[in-house]
C-alpha cells in the first residue's frame, strides 16, 4: 500500500506519492499523512529516467525532488497558481521578488540587506514561490518546499506582491523602472512549469498578466556590493506601503 502525503499551496491541497523516503525528507515541513491511495502527482519511471540524464551528478531522491517542482507548478495551473523562480521577502508589509536565473545573486542582496539593515527583511522563499493572483487584483506570495539550498523560507508567511525587480549581473550599479512589455518575456522564463495545453497557456499567461499589474518593475544591474543593495532598498522602501494579509 503506497502512503500518500499532502501538501497545502495557497490552500489548495496537492497530494503525492513519493518513490524515495529522502524526497520526503525534502518536504518534511510541509506535508502531512492523508488516507487513502489516491495521488495527484508522482514521478513516473519515464520522468525519473529523463531527470538522470539531466542530472547525472546527483542522487535519484534529488531528481525526484526537482521533477516535482514542474510537476507541482502544472497541477497548480488548475487553480489559477503556479511556481515562479524567485527570491521572495517581505518589507513593511508586501512582498517583493528578486527574480533571475540561479547564481546571479538573488540570495548574496537579501544577505547584504540583513546585514546592512536587520529586522527590515522577513523571508517568504529563497527560490521558489508560489503566486497566487486573487479576484480582487490582489496578488498573494506564498512559500513552497523549494527555498533553495540555503533554505531561506517560512511556510507560514505570506503576503500580497509589492512589485518584481529582475536582477543582473555587471560591471555597475544601475536601478531602471521596467516597461510590463519589458517584463513579460523574462517572467515567462522565471515561471517553473511548460504548459502543454491551450487551457494551461492560458492560466499561465492569465498569472503573469496579473504580476505585471499588481505590483512595481524594475532592472537592477548590479556588482553584489552594498552599494547595490542599497539602491534596492530605496526603490523598495520608497513603493511598499500597506500591510500584509492572508
Amino acid at each position: 500500500m503506497k502512503r500518500v502525503f499532502a501538501v497545502e499551496y495557497a490552500g489548495h491541497v496537492v497530494r503525492y506519492s513519493f518513490l524515495y523516503r529522502r524526497t520526503w525528507l525534502n518536504f518534511r515541513s510541509y506535508i502531512r499523512p492523508v488516507g487513502g491511495e489516491e495521488f495527484d502527482i508522482c514521478a513516473t519511471p519515464e520522468l525519473m529516467e529523463t531527470g538522470r540524464k539531466l542530472l547525472p551528478e546527483y542522487r535519484d531522491d534529488y531528481v525526484e525532488y526537482r521533477l516535482l517542482i514542474e510537476l507541482t507548478s502544472r497541477h497548480l495551473l488548475k487553480f489559477g497558481c503556479c511556481i515562479f523562480h524567485s527570491a521572495a521577502f517581505v518589507c513593511e508589509g508586501k512582498a517583493w521578488l528578486l527574480a533571475a536565473p540561479s547564481g546571479v545573486g538573488k540570495t548574496t542582496q537579501f544577505l547584504n540587506w540583513q546585514r546592512l539593515h536587520p529586522g527590515e527583511l522577513e523571508m517568504i522563499t529563497g527560490d521558489m514561490p508560489v503566486i497566487e493572483p486573487r479576484k480582487d487584483g490582489t496578488v498573494m506570495i506564498h512559500s513552497s518546499p523549494w527555498c533553495g539550498k540555503e533554505n531561506f523560507g517560512n511556510k507560514d508567511l505570506r503576503a500580497p506582491l509589492g512589485g518584481v525587480v529582475l536582477l543582473e549581473q555587471g560591471g555597475e550599479n544601475r536601478l531602471d523602472p521596467l516597461a510590463a512589455r519589458d517584463a513579460i518575456i523574462p517572467f515567462f522564463n522565471q515561471a517553473i512549469v511548460m504548459p502543454e495545453t491551450e487551457d494551461e497557456i492560458r492560466a499561465l499567461a492569465k498569472i503573469m498578466g496579473s504580476m505585471l499589474s499588481a505590483g512595481r518593475l524594475a532592472k537592477l544591474v548590479n556588482m553584489g556590493d552594498d552599494a547595490s543593495t542599497e539602491m534596492l532598498r530605496a526603490f523598495i522602501i520608497g513603493n511598499s506601503k500597506g500591510g500584509a494579509n492572508g
